[in-house]
């Protein structure tokens, strides 16, 4: 075999290479597109100042434990917040918690939040307030947008979906049944 045979199927090798791992690369990263609605029987403005002030959230939500100490309490856009998840019994067995990083992007107070997402998921939050037409309290909808960071991980995102999920919705109703004690002990104290 010459030299420029070699050469030849080597470079041919490379552009095959490189076809394939664009073609596939585009394709192996799993995004996830998950909504969530929690009913919280509580007016709206004391749901909203629940989720947006940091010492509140330190309270009714134990899984999304904030790392940070910044100095203002109150969220607002330029906010920034990271948290470590602690994920659902099953799965922390086998993976350590995951660290996120929000920037919030948008507020519009007691409406919406958007939030920038980095660290081990990539992608946006939007939280959204509603009123709940039946009088029940407030609707509370998350649309997280996010992929995971880690290639490892989100490779095995293909075959664990079920598995993240799970520890998704975990953290989720955790949240909810926190945020409805908190109101509800919110409420009693201002009656008080």
């Amino acid at each position: 075999m010459t030299k420029c045979t070699s050469v030849t199927r080597l470079v041919t090798a490379c552009l095959i290479g490189a076809g394939v791992g664009l073609l596939m690369g585009s394709r192996t990263v799993k995004t996830y597109d998950w909504r969530t609605e929690w009913l919280i029987p509580a007016p709206l403005p004391t749901v909203y100042e629940a989720v947006t002030s940091r010492s509140a959230m330190r309270q009714w939500w134990p899984s999304m434990e904030l790392m940070d100490e910044a100095d203002e309490d109150q969220l607002g856009v330029g906010s920034t917040v990271s948290f470590s998840v602690h994920q659902a019994p099953e799965v922390a067995r086998l993976a350590p918690p995951f660290r996120i990083h929000c920037v919030y992007t948008d507020v519009e107070p007691e409406s919406r939040l958007r939030e920038v997402v980095t660290g081990d998921l990539t992608g946006v939050l939007e939280t959204l307030f509603r009123k709940d037409p039946t009088g029940e309290g407030t609707l509370v909808t998350f649309n997280w947008y996010v992929r995971v960071t880690n290639s490892a991980l989100n490779i095995l995102g293909y075959v664990t979906e079920r598995i993240y999920r799970h520890s998704h919705d975990t953290v989720m109703k955790e949240g909810e049944s926190g945020l409805r004690d908190y109101c509800k002990r919110e409420s009693r104290d201002q009656e008080a």
